[in-house]
């Protein structure tokens, strides 16, 4: 049957959220309350190491990714607004005054 749209672009072999819907239950339902946008395929290469340094403990891989999240997140508001941000008072990027 013939396409209504002509277009140059390549054509997706799966359904975008098909690979999503693949991912690991947790692994999903961290993603879903994650304060970063992740994309599957990093959120698959952080979640397998993770998961390997762990030697397959769930839940020490879901803490790692919190700490990564965290460390992230430091990082941007850091180089965004500033070492003086209230956000970084408690956070590993908070540098002391020499």
């Amino acid at each position: 049957m013939p396409r209504n749209v002509k277009s140059s672009l390549r054509r997706r072999r799966a359904a975008p959220m098909s690979r999503f819907d693949k991912l690991h239950p947790d692994l999903r339902r961290w993603l879903q309350r994650a304060m970063l946008s992740w994309s599957v395929k990093s959120a698959e290469r952080i979640w397998a190491k993770a998961l390997r340094q762990n030697h397959g403990n769930v839940q020490a891989a879901l803490s790692e990714l919190d700490r990564l999240e965290r460390a992230l997140m430091f990082r941007d508001i850091e180089r965004i607004w500033g070492p003086d941000h209230p956000g970084l008072i408690d956070g590993p990027a908070r540098r002391t005054a020499a």
